[in-house]
Formats: structure tokens, C-alpha cells, sequence
């Protein structure tokens, strides 16, 4: 899907300033917003502050490594949905294994290539793009069945009330005005109003249960 790059904030972690650097002039020059951090804790600082919508996380810092980085963030809530990818030499398995066990979602190996990295970084952007999408289409939907379900409740309770007094004045008719009096035609006139005003009373009963269910 296509994303405009400036509605999205990048923050790149990493101890050694020419790799901030070389990231930050090419992400910059692709449109997205970015800012940096130069270890551990001030990632973490920054994240809090800015709320980015992806983390490029060097994993050998001095202090704090990006997977115990990764796993303070994935531990709290309000951080655990932002995708990391890590930024790493390190390339065994057990590393690659460690990284995705931490949250991570993806690795780009240093030193990196740039076409793989933007087209890296533009698929995890994508991916918040439509989950975005999917949680404001989730939300436009909740409403509109909110919308609908006050709705019928609204209808079945306003007309509930004046059928329920139509079925009762039609229910004294037919008991206190005898055939011989108003004809056989007229008492079956009553008698088909009476049973379709009890088959509609029950209809608007049953979704006034349905919607408070």
C-alpha cells in the first residue's frame, strides 16, 4: 500500500554517531521525520516522548543492548505495538533467534545495503499503516452498530408503548361488543386487527430483548 513517509516518525538508536548519521540523511531524504538516541536508556526516554511509529535499535551498546532494550519496551502496553527492526553485525542464528524471541521485527545486517534498507523499513511502515486503517475502520464500525442497535431500541420502545394501549382497547372491543350487535363482518374486522396488532406487539417486545441484549 502507499504511505506518505512524513506521517511517520523514525527514531534511530545507535552508540556510534557516523551509522545516526548515515541513517538519519538517508531516511530524511525519503520524507520520513526522525530522531535519534545514542544508547539504551535515552531510546527508551525518547520513546516515551515522542511516541515513534517504528525503532531502528542497534543491538551492541555499551550499558544497556538493544534486546534488553526491546524487551523493556514490548513489556509495557503503551510501547509493545511499535515495531522494532534491529540494526546488527551480528548474524548466527542464536542472535537472529534471540531478536525475534524479544520482539523484534525485523533484522538489517550492518553494514547495510540502502535499497534493502528503505524497502525494509517502507514494508514495516506499511504494516502500522494498515493496522491503523483496520483499527479505524474497527471503530467506525463499532459505532455505526452502537448507532443501529440504539436505534431499533429507540423504534421498539417508542412504538411499543401506544400498540400495547391499541391491543388493549381492540381486546375490550371484542369482549364487550357482542356479534349480534355490531355483525359478523365487524367482529372479524375486530378479531384479524386484534391478532395482527398481538403478532406486531410481540415482533417490537423481541428487539426491544434483542437490542438491550
Amino acid at each position: 500500500m502507499e504511505i506518505n513517509p512524513w506521517e511517520y516518525k523514525l527514531l534511530i538508536v545507535d552508540d556510534v554517531m557516523s551509522n545516526v548519521l548515515l541513517l538519519k540523511v538517508l531516511l530524511k531524504n525519503e520524507g520520513f521525520t526522525i530522531i535519534t538516541a545514542n544508547n539504551g536508556q535515552q531510546g527508551l526516554d525518547a520513546v516515551e516522548q515522542e511516541k515513534p511509529d517504528l525503532i531502528l535499535l542497534d543491538v551492541m551498546m555499551p550499558d544497556m543492548s538493544g534486546f534488553d532494550v526491546a524487551q523493556v519496551l514490548k513489556s509495557k502496553p503503551e510501547t509493545a505495538e511499535i515495531p522494532i527492526i534491529f540494526l546488527t553485525a551480528l548474524n548466527s542464528t542464536a542472535d537472529i533467534v534471540k531478536g525475534f524471541q524479544v520482539g523484534g521485527s525485523d533484522f538489517i545486517s550492518k553494514p547495510f545495503n540502502k535499497e534493502e534498507l528503505i524497502i525494509r523499513i517502507t514494508h514495516q511502515v506499511s504494516l502500522v499503516a494498515a493496522k491503523r486503517i483496520i483499527l479505524a475502520q474497527t471503530e467506525e464500525l463499532r459505532k455505526t452498530i452502537m448507532g443501529r442497535d440504539k436505534l431499533y431500541s429507540v423504534i421498539a420502545h417508542d412504538l411499543r408503548s401506544p400498540m400495547g394501549s391499541i391491543k388493549m382497547v381492540l381486546n375490550m372491543l371484542i369482549l364487550n361488543l357482542k356479534s349480534t350487535v355490531i355483525g359478523p363482518e365487524m367482529t372479524e374486522m375486530l378479531v384479524m386487527a386484534n391478532r395482527t396488532t398481538e403478532e406486531v406487539f410481540a415482533l417490537l417486545d423481541n428487539l426491544l430483548k434483542w437490542t438491550k441484549s
